[in-house]
């Protein structure tokens, strides 16, 4: 097992290969956009747990907050500059498709959290449960994830137990929100059902990727620090430019 670990570069291109697979339905077939759709739930909680990584060894974790909410600034103004050369099918939203605000969110409760003030403890558990309605991007499954991994860091079984209680919880509360709406005669409306309405409990498919993940720095690991930062917005630029003018 030791072999296949892999360092911090290489779990970034991993993540946001599944990105991709996660934002190209407009071009395969509904079945496969499902499948993806499953397995992709582990991408926005592996940069969450990165995050949270670099905020313990980050030289200035002022900057790093401010890093990640200049980002999802710039992100959510392209957005709207997008959204004038897109039909409506193909808009994106300023805050629902800008995963660097939701980050930025998670890191600011952290390091409120981390504090000794416990007035601070209170302002990041108010802005936890607020940040939970599903406005921003990823917000319901991720902050309580990053919460999590930030009072579990270190310990491994900890974390993993933590993940799956969040899972189950996940998987509870959706599948009985959904189960009424579900074709339930046969596999595929109940998988289409649980993909669609019922998939955040899957981002507990982190929990073997972590395993594999030695939490050390590639060779490359400076020059490839912003590869994240501009590949994000730039694959969803191009993703729904191109569906744009292939569906008119």
């Amino acid at each position: 097992m030791q072999k296949i670990k892999y360092n911090r570069e290489t779990f970034k291109i991993i993540l946001m290969l599944l990105m991709v697979l996660d934002h190209i339905p407009y071009f395969i077939s509904p079945y496969l956009a499902d499948a993806f759709h499953i397995i992709t739930r582990v991408v926005a909680v592996g940069f969450g747990y990165l995050v949270i990584e670099g905020l313990r060894y980050t030289h200035s974790k002022r900057d790093y907050l401010i890093r990640l909410t200049d980002w999802g600034v710039f992100m959510g103004i392209g957005n709207f500059i997008m959204n004038q050369f897109l039909s409506q099918e193909y808009q994106m939203s300023i805050l629902g498709d800008n995963i660097f605000i939701t980050l930025a969110l998670g890191a600011a409760i952290v390091m409120l959290w981390n504090t000794d003030n416990r007035r601070n403890k209170y302002i990041a558990f108010a802005l936890l449960l607020i940040g939970c309605i599903p406005v921003l991007e990823g917000s319901f499954v991720l902050l309580p994830f990053m919460f999590i991994t930030n009072l579990t860091y270190g310990n491994v079984k900890q974390r993993d137990l933590s993940y799956l209680g969040l899972a189950v919880f996940f998987g509870i509360l959706e599948l009985s929100m959904s189960f009424s709406a579900m074709d339930t005669s046969n596999f595929v409306g109940v998988f289409d059902g649980i993909a669609m309405n019922a998939s955040s409990m899957f981002f507990v498919l982190i929990v073997p990727l972590l395993h594999l993940y030695n939490g050390q720095q590639g060779k490359n690991g400076k020059q490839l620090k912003y590869l994240f930062y501009v590949f994000y917005p730039a694959h969803l630029w191009i993703i729904h430019l191109v569906a744009n003018y292939l569906g008119n």
